[in-house]
């Protein structure tokens, strides 16, 4: 994989899998942006704790998500919230 900043990569969707994919590529070596974009107002959480502890008040919001907000920070990986692909 190349490991320079020169290609970016955009991800539509960003949910576990997405996210998934975002940490591999940093995994490997990829140095260059990385954007996900989702429509969902949030950054990506754990979807089975969700009913299971969240609404129970198990478990509080800042737990269910995947990963730290300073994570996204510190990777280069932008997550753009709220959005909508339109098209590819």
């Amino acid at each position: 994989m190349e490991k320079t900043a020169s290609h970016r990569v955009v991800i539509v969707g960003a949910g576990q899998a997405s996210l998934s994919c975002a940490a591999k590529l940093r995994a490997l070596g990829f140095a260059g942006p990385i954007t996900l974009i989702g429509d969902e107002p949030h950054l990506p959480y754990q979807r089975p704790p969700l009913s299971k502890k969240y609404l129970t008040g198990e478990m509080d919001a800042e737990r269910l998500l995947l990963r730290p907000p300073e994570w996204f920070r510190e990777q280069n990986v932008t997550c753009l919230t709220g959005e909508r692909a339109a098209s590819i």
